[in-house]
């Protein structure tokens, strides 16, 4: 199944929303005759336009490549991809400062936050005037006002994920009038989007939407999953009274923004999360599985899974990030040099390339929580799919084959051989992946310049699934009830449809052990959710991105393989991009811009 054109609209306007010289200040709303916003809401289709303007800004976590701040520039900001160029290299090679930090959602969101006031202030139900005249029923405006509600609370949790404490704005603030607005603490700004997505849920859709016209909605199920990730973050170490730069930032009257450490906080994250599973087991998500002669197809699934709409879909948009083998788009950057119009230049670093488990379920490391794997070998080559390969890449699990496209792996349209070492069509020159390693997760293997060629191919650009949601809820179970035989249940769940065992079958201490599970549930989030835009932000509220002895670190050196290596050379770890992280780039700066209008509000830690 895949999305109607016609939900289109809900991302069709857009341009509406122009950068004006304040996150508060009138966008083109008045444009094409119109003098006021009363004249908008006469009119069903002006009303409508405006409505599929406050739901433009649902993220896209397809658009990797040329993101904005609600993209997915996280994947190349975090230790998962390199891109190779543009703002994402800056950020991870240079020292940062508030003028300097790029895919900044602060501007974007206010703006689609006003829209959203404005809507609910002034629009209402509008009669048809005249013969087959156009009209706004009351039952389809409680539908627009119910998303507009749910998009508000959702656009401040998104500010919140990337700034921490922000202004909380509910009411249309006249653009002449004051725009200095404080912010507001942790705890408040948490208190208010918890309100706001607990008061909408019953007037959105009860159950997944199965309507293909309208799969882009939030449902009740989507606002669940908002207030269960609130809360994972309220309670993570970030935002819960451990980032000890932040705990004397006030207000300029002297108002603390961030709390200090309450435990209990992780007993609202349980509650929140454990209702989102709940919901799910009703009937409404499951996890996707595909078969093959009645026998689970790992393979087959980890793939299918971002290809099709499916019952794991939380919430997917009709964004696509992705654009295909035209233009510079994520498609074509995936797909070596070698191959018609293909750009190559994804790189997925070593550090994840070495992550993934074989296909026993092991880490090919010692891990503390599991040994390592007696199949992992460094050197020496071995038969894959009819070519020779490095031992480095054989035996690995599946979502390994499906995420990461490594040297002598044969591309699956031309059936070719493809090389990156120095001579190679695909080595150093030109745009080309610096690691020897190209992304391909969630590419379509449909997808090619070849004669007659396929130059697109639709795949949802999934905002939640519920895979992540089991191991949220792991998570919080384990820093609430360690012995609860859910946590390791949860998280097998998700290692299973991958094929692989269950983690007490391979090592029967993990048993309730806290700090044993917490690893296990952060190794298996780091490989299920890899470049889908959340571990930049899991690494950062579990405070772990500066780890001493380099593991799960954001900053220092980041390997590859090596690109200017001979066809023997090549297998070697070698340096190819030295990244730099500060304590500061825990969260975001404010908009220095914004610092500079608006004289209440105050600067994150160290920035």
């Amino acid at each position: 199944m895949k999305f109607s054109l016609s939900i289109l609209i809900f991302f069709m306007f857009a341009a509406l929303v122009s950068c004006k010289k304040n996150y508060l200040d009138v966008s083109d709303e008045l444009a094409g005759g119109l003098t006021s916003t009363d004249q908008v809401f006469e009119n069903p289709a002006y009303t409508r336009r405006w409505y599929a303007n406050v739901m433009s800004g649902v993220a896209d976590y397809s658009a990797i490549i040329g993101a904005s701040g609600i993209g997915n520039p996280w994947t190349g900001m975090s230790d998962e991809i390199a891109t190779g160029f543009g703002d994402v290299v800056n950020y991870n090679i240079s020292p940062k400062n508030s003028l300097s930090m790029g895919f900044q959602r602060w501007d974007m969101l206010y703006q689609l936050i006003r829209q959203a006031n404005i809507f609910l202030e002034k629009a209402k139900p509008i009669p048809a005037t005249g013969t087959d005249a156009d009209m706004l029923d009351d039952t389809e405006f409680k539908k627009l006002k119910a998303n507009v509600l749910f998009m508000r609370a959702y656009y401040h949790y998104l500010l919140f994920e990337q700034y921490g404490p922000v202004p909380i704005v509910t009411g249309f603030v006249e653009p002449t009038g004051k725009l200095d607005l404080e912010r507001q603490s942790v705890d408040e700004v948490v208190a208010f989007i918890d309100k706001e997505l607990t008061g909408v849920m019953s007037l959105l859709p009860q159950a997944a939407i199965t309507d293909e016209l309208f799969l882009a909605n939030p449902t009740k199920g989507v606002a669940l999953a908002v207030k269960a990730k609130l809360w994972m973050y309220a309670a993570s170490p970030l935002l819960n009274g451990e980032y000890v730069p932040a705990l004397n930032t006030t207000n300029k009257d002297g108002k603390k923004l961030f709390p200090a450490k309450d435990q209990t906080k992780w007993n609202k994250a349980l509650a929140a999360t454990k209702e989102l599973i709940n919901f799910a087991e009703q009937g409404n998500y499951e996890l996707y599985k595909a078969f093959t002669n009645g026998i689970l197809d790992p393979e087959k699934s980890v793939y299918d899974l971002f290809q099709v709409y499916n019952k794991e879909i939380i919430w997917a948009t009709a964004k696509t990030g992705w654009g295909g083998m035209d233009g510079d788009a994520l498609d074509r950057r995936s797909t070596p040099r070698s191959e018609p119009n293909g750009l190559g230049s994804t790189a997925v670093l070593q550090e994840l390339v070495d992550d993934f488990y074989m296909k026993d379920g092991l880490p090919i490391n010692n891990s503390g929580f599991l040994p390592a794997s007696p199949l992992y070998t460094e050197t020496g080559k071995s038969p894959y799919n009819g070519v020779n390969v490095s031992n480095m890449w054989i035996n690995r699990e599946p979502r390994f084959y499906n995420t990461v496209f490594f040297a002598g792996r044969k591309w699956h349209i031309t059936n070719r051989e493809i090389n990156f070492y120095k001579g190679s069509p695909n080595d150093r020159s030109g745009q080309s992946t610096i690691s020897g390693y190209l992304l391909y997760k969630r590419f379509s293997r449909k997808v090619h310049k070849t004669s007659p060629g396929v130059a697109a191919v639709f795949r949802p650009s999934i905002v939640f699934r519920l895979a992540e949601f089991y191991l949220l809820y792991a998570e919080a179970l384990n820093e609430v009830e360690p012995g609860n035989p859910d946590v390791l249940r949860y998280v097998n769940l998700v290692r299973e449809r991958a094929g692989l065992p269950k983690l007490e079958l391979l090592n029967v201490t993990i048993v309730g052990n806290q700090a044993l599970q917490r690893e296990a549930i952060r190794r298996e989030s780091r490989i299920e959710l890899c470049t889908e835009g959340q571990r930049y932000f899991d690494v950062r509220r579990w405070m772990i991105a500066e780890n001493p002895n380099g593991k799960d670190r954001q900053g220092g050196d980041f390997y590859g393989m090596n690109m200017d290596g001979d066809p023997t050379d090549f297998f070697q770890r070698t340096i190819v991009q030295r990244r730099v992280f500060e304590t500061k780039q825990y969260l975001y700066p404010i908009p220095y811009n914004e610092l500079e209008k608006n004289k209440l509000v105050v600067q994150n830690p160290g920035w």
